[in-house]
């Protein structure tokens, strides 16, 4: 797997009108994940509403924003199982493997003839600007949401907190944390 400082030296290098169009996947665990301005392909372009009305049980994508550890700089990323690829990327789309953990996927991007780099930089930090930077949590904070509630007063309780947890826009290590604390909630119940 790839730092995340080797990821957003890759996604910085789009100058070249050739790299403009290119999603570049990462293999993280269970998961592809896509960066900063991959990110904002994905949602912008590819997973559009011409796309999304194909699927109708398809959710939107989460895009997550944070910042990076003992810098001022940021990165935003989505993220989707492996087995999903053909859900977020259509299917007429080829892909060019990179490495194990890299693929790359050139999508059409539909532009007139007078767009330049500048056009689309300004577009993808205007994007970028609009998601709201995740706070790292405590690893000593009692809740995992604010929808968890630290002590349950019956099962209906803790069934309403997995009833309103928003599994599909977590990661797996918040999920993991999720249920650990599900674990305690119902232990103490009995």
């Amino acid at each position: 797997m790839a730092k995340i400082s080797e990821i957003l030296d890759i996604e910085k290098d789009r100058n070249e009108q050739d790299k403009w169009n290119i999603i570049h996947l990462f293999k993280e665990g269970g998961f592809y994940r896509a960066y900063n301005w991959s990110a904002w392909l994905i949602v912008t372009f590819s997973y559009n509403d011409e796309v999304k009305k194909e699927t109708k049980d398809r959710k939107p994508l989460a895009v997550s924003r944070k910042k990076l550890k003992n810098s001022d700089d940021d990165f935003v990323f989505v993220g989707f199982p492996l087995k999903s690829l053909d859900k977020f990327i259509p299917d007429n789309i080829g892909f060019n493997p990179i490495t194990d953990t890299q693929i790359d996927v050139t999508i059409n991007l539909s532009y007139d003839d007078d767009t330049t780099y500048e056009i689309l930089q300004e577009e993808y930090e205007t994007w970028k600007d609009g998601i709201k930077i995740s706070e790292d949590k405590s690893k000593h904070e009692k809740t995992i949401s604010e929808n968890v509630t630290i002590a349950p007063r019956s099962i209906s309780s803790v069934m309403a907190q997995v009833l309103s947890y928003p599994l599909e826009s977590k990661t797996p290590i918040e999920n993991m944390e999720f249920i650990s604390l599900l674990k305690s909630q119902l232990a103490s119940l009995f």
